[in-house]
């Protein structure tokens, strides 16, 4: 009887252990419940804020647009470089051309004079003929201007690529800043730091307010970028016409305000402005043929401006063409023998002219034009 009770005692005891649990168990259930829904809450209000939970950061989705851009941007670059080595290689051809051009030139002066000091019907048949020969040959690389539409198309490529490249890259900063400034703001909203704490009370992973750790070394690849780049946003006046004047500094001197026409291939200057910056023509300058915008062609006077500057952006030995003295309405025109140097856009709502310069990704190698030694 005893041990019937004892087993009866120690069967209620095992069953009033089984029953405690069980309100125990209501309340945790229900506190993980709350719990959950605080959790929610607070990341819903960092939601409502522009926030976005990546890892363990709340973190703008603009901050993943940067890195998606910087890889456009080395995309662009390696298209670029290939672009680049192009212009290059048509350029030099069109250069080498040039230059036997000229050296048959000198060559067909040498044959006139000695063939108007010679007295052998022989030797002068010999002359004669070797002049057509080479007159032909002149004539033939004159009139062949293939290689010179190569190098264009190679330069508007060139330029094209390096203009996207720039406004990439500026793009790029404009969010990278946003960013950055937005999230400067969220550092200092504290309904956005309660949140997280708030979070944070029942995440087993412990989360904090962006950027993540590789915004930083985003922002440090964008200045290397940059650090290559040259831009500069330069004011304008708008002239008769849909001409815009743009402030031009020749040879470290005065400074004259240009028109900027894409149109001209060349620095066209009316006579009296290059008297006024030391360019006046002088007997020994070549001369050159000039189409004006009405067509007609003039004799203008060739030469070379050591420097020419705009806002921060110089090139050396820039070709001119000085007008004549008679022709009084010749416009001065800033034209492509110093803009092909840049990537340039003008801004007529802002009358800003905004220039651009990429550092050359390749530079020439330091062998060319050496013949070895044997």
């Amino acid at each position: 009887m005893k041990r019937m009770f004892f087993s009866l005692s120690i069967f209620a005891s095992v069953c009033l252990c089984l029953l405690l649990p069980g309100p125990l168990a209501v309340a945790d259930s229900a506190d993980v419940d709350a719990d959950s829904g605080a959790a929610a809450d607070a990341k819903a209000a960092l939601e409502k804020k522009g926030l976005r939970k990546i890892g363990s950061y709340f973190a703008i989705p603009n901050e993943v647009e940067v890195k998606r851009r910087l890889r456009a941007a080395e995309l662009l670059k390696r298209k670029l470089r290939d672009a680049q080595r192009e212009h290059v290689a048509r350029e030099q051809q069109v250069e080498e051309k040039r230059k036997l051009i000229i050296d048959y030139l000198q060559q067909r002066r040498e044959l006139r004079a000695r063939l108007a000091a010679t007295t052998s019907v022989r030797t002068h048949n010999r002359l004669v003929t070797a002049l057509n020969e080479l007159g032909d040959r002149i004539n033939l690389m004159q009139q062949d201007d293939r290689d010179k539409q190569a190098a264009h198309a190679a330069r508007a490529a060139h330029e094209t690529l390096q203009s996207r490249y720039v406004e990439q890259i500026l793009k790029t900063r404009e969010l990278y800043d946003r960013v950055a400034q937005k999230y400067a703001d969220l550092k200092a909203d504290g309904e956005v730091a309660k949140a997280i704490v708030a979070f944070n009370k029942t995440s087993k992973k412990q989360c904090k307010l962006g950027p993540g750790r590789t915004y930083a070394g985003l922002g440090r690849k964008l200045k290397k970028i940059e650090d290559t780049i040259l831009s500069e946003s330069i004011d304008l006046r708008k002239g008769d016409g849909n001409l815009w004047f743009v402030p031009v500094i020749f040879n470290d001197g005065k400074m004259q305000r240009m028109a900027i026409d894409t149109g001209a291939s060349i620095i066209s200057l009316p006579w009296h402005m290059a008297a006024a910056i030391d360019m006046s023509p002088m007997a020994s300058d070549p001369a050159m043929q000039v189409q004006m915008a009405d067509g007609r062609v003039v004799a203008a006077t060739r030469k070379i401006a050591s420097k020419v500057r705009v806002g921060k952006f110089t090139v050396e030995n820039v070709e001119c063409a000085v007008m004549p003295r008679e022709l009084t309405e010749a416009a001065p025109l800033l034209g492509l023998s110093f803009l092909k140097h840049f990537t340039f856009k003008i801004d007529t709502a802002n009358a800003k002219l905004i220039m651009s310069k990429v550092e050359p990704l390749e530079k020439p190698s330091q062998s060319r034009g050496k013949r070895k030694k044997r």
